[in-house]
């Protein structure tokens, strides 16, 4: 597996789409700072998953998107496509090519592709998980990830073991179990807690139900008996309606018929003279608008006429005008443009003339020119012989004067080095004894870092300790924090189990004088005798107290007869209370529980080596604080004792007749009676005790919790002394190691100096040799020079140039002649053209004067028929006037018709209007009589509307269905008696209604919904079990799966420590030659937790932290904890990031001999500045970046 092809759109700097094709082996991508080379590694994190926009150099994840320059406008979205090539199998999918995709949208949506379908982020995770690729992506080393590595605390480096062992998912899968653990638990808490609530709820609701049930069979009764007698009332009350209906008579509906037939004849009359009025109107109204429009016409054919008259004399006067129109004839035009076409011809000849003398000036101008150019090139010639000539003296000249120059050069060099010798020699003596006190000075540094590491390590074992007991402190707060809220929800849950009935709360809501509180409320009863206490004070207990008797009967009054409630008036209260009552209730002699059940003997049971084991007096487990109340309880419980089950009761009640035995589950047993008391009273009594120790619980733990929150708050401030104490004892540990540090870089910087001094002595010597060999050949060549100078000659620098500057002048006077030629010839051309011009422009005139005279006379002719035309136009305008005064004349004659026709009509309307009253009064006095007898049937109506209504709330049936179902025609069913049915009888019938009226009420108010309601709740109950039953046995399936990942996690993680650990010390021994490295675990017997320490010594240095290392040799420390783990584990590939920047030549030739070795097992993609390292290289990539700020690249495939 590999990774074979990576493609960029709009990531980053890459604006266009990029695609790097990459090989197995070492690929190498090179470019100058700020070209984009790191854009690559971070597009293979984000494709691969990367979350975070810190670990992509970015502020926020859309930082990723080509931001857009001044060249190039920013772009809408940034993808990344990766390409693996899984021929082995590494990834678990049927294909050889696995493709994922990743695009970022800046409107913040996120699309994961894996071969062109659609994934989401878990699932690329995990198909890279599979094949040793985690979340941390520890494969790709980023820039500042080295410097992460060093700073990285045991666990995180654990952490980079186990993520190339595989690790993280099991962890990731544990850590989901855990959590759905403790989910499980809180669940079980909420249900064994509601659970436990419904066992308390579904005795009263039992009993309820009960009550229902029987109170059903009642209601069914009292709906029987008033279904009929609806259904009676309602066939007696149809009977009246329809005797009312027939008794209307017949001669008023008769007589309001002939009334109505009247009424609409007079009004259908009235409406065709309304109709007739209406055509009239309409009528008058055109016959007048016919008029005014005529009037109207005869008016606009007079202004016709008019106009037309006038346009006639306009036309005939511009007739003549055009008759008078004065111009040039044509054939005047034409003679004058045949005297231009006669200059024209003379004109052409001139032109050919002065044609033929431009040539000819031109050809004597070129045969000068070739004249003078030949002789330029001899003149041209004769010059460059002399300035060869010339030159060759100054280049002798020249040799002559640098040789002696190079000779005084050398000398004054000579010299010089002589002086750097002694220098050089001087230096490195006094660096020498520099050197000495220095390395004095780091011993004494030295000596006292033993003391501060134990300090340091002290404080910070000091502070680790207490943090531990924070921790658990914290721990121990949530878990009581937990404990606490649970039982506030219990206490809430319970407080609605002693919620008193309605009666009892309509009596306490109601301030009634003398009224106290609930006898459950004033009572204390020991946790498990609640039942036994209840059903041995029976309505006592379940009663409210009251000051008198007088009070009592007042309450009664007040709540009414339907009631089922018990009043307690204490002991020592009078019959009308009173402050007396009270006061001498006090300071009675009454003995108190204790002491009376002190003074009485128990009965023993047969068969019982402790009597007082098993029996005890009832007056021992309840108590009040309302003395009136205690001395009540102990008057009704003197007798009775309570004792565990039924079969103690009876044999106490053998041996002493005269008690009574009470049950803790509520069986009462006397010499003469058993029974069971199973009370809501009981029900409250124990859920008020479970509340008061509910509620004492809640204060032990509110007291607990402010305990813990102490106990954090002082643990807190030790550990922040604590810490206090050792920052001081670190900072006086960094103190001390950069003085080591500053001691050794200045060692260093000594030494540096005496190498550099040696280095220059030796340059000096050398340069003393080779300066002396340089002055020899100077002198030699000095002397040469001057020999060959004095063998040169004087040279003619004087060239003669008679005969080229007559040749110029002769050039020069041939131009001119050829300018003034040229200009004959243009003006001629010019005389010629606009002669040419001029004849065609008089032809075009006369042409156009042709065609205007033939226009002017087809213009008066047109304007000739024009006024003729008007004429005829007058004549009618006249014709039409006289007959349109003639119509005028008729349509008045017509409107007056009309008009006369229109007044008999509104006569007879007037008539017809008071006959029409008349008519109208009669028929309402008819209608008024026919609505009183109506009235009357309404009444019955509204009867048996009210009936239908009862009948629809209380039976929900129709009248129709209710008379059929439960008519006095149907039987009447015996309830409970021997005969099955027998006739409806009403007075029966209201009797047994009354009576079931009656039985309901003894009934009381119950529940209808009991019985559902317990069906429900014990549903839910079997629902819970189950529920609860399930959930156990998830805890028990989860915990097993937590205990095989830990015991997975921990084989994997040794196994994969103990190979890391065993090529780390390789690795340092071959990147740190004589040094020392290793790998330590910081709690060897918790494989689980433990972390991961880092050891390092370079050769002759006695440094044991990494930070006093330099950086160098940080950088390889982390390469060598990488390539350990890579080793160790090997994935398919491994992504680098100028990680052998801050190496030296030697340094980075031991890392490249360990990257040949990996990319034997796994692939390489490194970003480098180095050559040494492209050198490597099986393929490089030039990334660039031009002025437009977009990143390109460039390939090359090294054979």
């Amino acid at each position: 597996m590999h990774l074979k092809s990576l493609t960029l759109r709009g990531f980053k700097s890459f604006a266009s789409a990029t695609t790097l094709r990459f090989e197995p082996g070492i690929t190498c991508v090179v470019g100058p700072n700020g070209s984009g080379k790191s854009n690559v590694v971070d597009a293979l994190s984000w494709v691969m998953g990367e979350q975070g926009a810190k670990n992509l150099r970015g502020g926020k994840m859309d930082d990723v998107i080509f931001a857009g320059t001044s060249k190039r406008q920013a772009l809408g979205r940034a993808e990344v496509t990766l390409t693996i090539d899984n021929t082995d199998g590494a990834i678990p999918v049927d294909y050889t090519e696995v493709t994922i995709s990743r695009t970022l949208f800046r409107t913040g949506g996120s699309e994961y592709a894996v071969n062109g379908t659609p994934a989401r982020l878990l699932d690329i995770q995990e198909l890279l998980n599979d094949s040793g690729l985690g979340k941390e992506m520890h494969v790709i080393v980023g820039q500042g990830r080295l410097d992460a590595i060093l700073h990285a605390d045991p666990i995180e480096r654990r952490s980079f073991i186990e993520e190339a062992a595989g690790v993280l998912k099991h962890r990731r899968r544990k850590d989901k179990a855990v959590r759905k653990l403790t989910g499980l638990q809180t669940n079980l808490d909420r249900l064994s807690d509601l659970r436990t609530e419904l066992n308390r709820q579904l005795g009263p609701l039992g009993r309820q139900a009960e009550a229902a049930q029987k109170a059903a069979t009642v209601q069914a009764t009292l709906r029987d008996s008033t279904a009929r007698l609806l259904a009676d009332d309602t066939v007696r009350l149809q009977s009246s309606l329809a005797s009312t209906a027939s008794a209307g008579g017949e001669d008023g509906g008769d007589r309001i018929s002939d009334l109505e037939h009247r009424r609409s004849r007079t009004e259908e009359r009235l409406q065709e003279i309304e109709s007739r009025l209406g055509t009239l109107d309409s009528e008058l109204e055109y016959l007048r608008t016919a008029e005014s429009r005529t009037q109207t016409q005869i008016v606009r054919a007079k202004g016709i006429a008019q106009r037309a008259e006038d346009k006639r004399a306009h036309l005939l006067s511009e007739v003549a005008s055009l008759g008078r129109r004065e111009s040039k004839s044509p054939e005047e035009l034409r003679s004058q443009a045949e005297h231009h076409r006669e200059e024209l011809g003379t004109a052409e000849t001139a032109v050919e003339e002065s044609a033929a003398a431009l040539d000819r000036s031109q050809m004597r101008k070129e045969e000068l020119a070739l004249a003078l150019k030949k002789a330029d090139d001899e003149v041209k010639a004769a010059q460059l012989a002399i300035t060869e000539a010339i030159k060759n003296r100054s280049a002798l000249q020249s040799k002559h004067s640098q040789a002696r120059e190079r000779i005084s050069d050398l000398t004054a060099r000579i010299e010089a080095n002589r002086t750097e010798i002694d220098t050089a020699s001087a230096r490195i003596a006094e660096r020498r004894e520099e050197l000495a006190t220095a390395e004095a000075a780091v011993e004494g540094v030295e000596a006292g870092e033993s003391e501060l590491d134990t300090e340091y390590e002290s404080a910070n074992e000091a502070a680790t300790s207490l943090e531990t007991e924070l921790e658990g402190l914290r721990a121990q707060k949530a878990k009581t924090a937990s404990e606490l809220a649970s039982a506030q929800a219990r206490a809430e849950a319970l407080s609605l189990g002693t919620a008193l009935e309605a009666d009892l709360e309509d009596i306490l809501n109601a301030d009634l004088p003398g009224v106290g509180s609930a006898v459950t409320e004033r009572l204390s009863v020991a946790t498990g005798f609640e039942m036994a206490v209840a059903a041995a004070l029976s309505n006592t207990v379940s009663g409210v107290l009251v000051d008198s008797g007088q009070v009592a009967l007042t309450v009664l009054d007040h709540l009414g007869e339907d009631t089922n409630v018990h009043l307690t008036i204490p002991a020592g209260a009078g019959s009308r209370g009173g402050a007396a009552g009270k006061s001498s209730a006090g300071k009675g002699a009454n003995p108190t529980a204790e002491t009376m059940a002190k003074s009485r003997a128990l009965p023993t049971l047969t068969g019982s080596a402790d009597g007082k084991s098993t029996v005890r007096w009832l007056t021992e487990v309840v108590s009040s604080d309302v003395p009136e109340l205690t001395q009540l309880l102990n008057a009704a419980l003197e007798t009775v004792v309570c004792v565990d089950d039924a079969g103690s009761a009876l044999s106490v009640i053998d041996s002493h007749p005269e008690l009574t035995a009470v049950t803790i589950h509520g069986e009462i047993v006397t010499a003469t009676r058993v029974s069971r008391a199973r009370t809501a009273s009981g029900t409250r009594l124990a859920s008020q005790t479970a509340l008061e120790e509910t509620q004492a619980s809640i204060s032990e733990l509110q007291t607990a919790h402010s305990g813990v929150e102490t106990d954090i708050d002082r643990v807190a401030a030790k550990l922040t002394e604590a810490k206090t104490v050792a920052a001081a004892a670190l900072e006086k540990l960094h103190s001390s190691d950069a003085a080591i540090m500053a001691a050794g870089e200045e060692v260093s910087r000594i030494t540096s100096d005496i190498t550099t001094a040696q280095t220059r002595l030796q340059r000096a010597k050398d340069n003393e040799v080779e300066l002396a060999t340089r002055l020899e050949t100077a002198e030699r060549d000095a002397r040469t020079a001057e020999s060959a100078l004095a063998g040169a000659g004087d040279v003619e620098e004087v060239v003669d140039t008679t005969d080229r500057d007559e040749l110029s002048r002769q050039v020069s006077q041939s131009s001119e002649d050829v300018i003034e030629t040229r200009i004959s010839h243009k003006a001629a051309t010019d005389r010629a053209r606009f002669l040419s011009d001029r004849v065609d422009s008089l032809l075009r005139q006369a042409a156009a004067e042709e065609s205007a005279r033939e226009q002017t006379q087809r213009t008066i002719a047109r304007k000739k028929r024009s006024a003729a035309s008007a004429v005829l136009i007058v004549e009618t305008a006249q014709n039409a006037t006289a007959l349109a005064e003639t119509t005028v004349t008729e349509l008045a004659s017509q409107i007056q018709v009309l008009v006369e026709e229109r007044g008999q009509m509104r006569e007879e309307k007037g008539h017809l209007g008071e006959e029409l009253g008349t008519t109208r009064t009669e028929l309402q006095r008819l209608k008024d009589a026919a609505a009183e007898a109506e009235l009357a049937k309404e009444r019955f109506r509204l009867k048996l509307e009210e009936i239908e209504n009862r009948a629809g709330e209380e039976t929900g049936l129709s009248l129709e269905r209710l008379v059929e179902l439960y008519g006095p025609h149907t039987p009447v069913p015996a309830f409970g008696e021997d005969e099955e049915e027998r006739p409806y009888v009403r007075a029966e019938v209201e009797k047994r209604h009354k009576q079931a009226t009656a039985a309901l009420k003894r009934i009381g108010t119950v529940n209808p919904l009991a019985l559902e309601e317990y069906e429900a709740l014990k549903e839910r109950h079997q629902f819970l079990e189950k529920q609860i039953t399930d959930i156990e046995t998830s805890r028990k399936d989860l915990m097993k799966l937590v205990d095989e990942v830990d015991r997975h996690v921990e084989r994997v993680f040794a196994e994969a420590y103990a190979d890391t650990a065993r090529e780390f010390e390789d690795i340092f021994s071959r990147l740190f030659p004589g040094g020392e490295g290793s790998l330590s675990l910081t709690d060897p017997d918790d494989m689980l937790t433990t972390g991961v320490d880092v050891h390092a010594r370079p050769a002759g240095k006695k440094v044991k932290r990494l930070s006093l290392l330099s950086g160098g040799e940080r950088s390889l420390v982390a390469v060598a904890m990488l390539v350990a783990i890579f080793k160790a584990r090997p994935s398919p590939f491994y992504v680098m990031d100028e990680v052998e920047a801050a190496l030296d030549d030697l340094n980075l030739s031991r890392l490249l001999t360990v990257f040949e070795e990996l990319q034997d097992s796994s692939q390489l993609i490194v970003i480098t500045h180095q050559k040494r390292t492209m050198e490597i290289a099986d393929a490089l990539y030039g990334v660039t970046m031009h002025g437009d700020g977009v990143s390109k690249v460039i390939s090359q495939r090294i054979p």
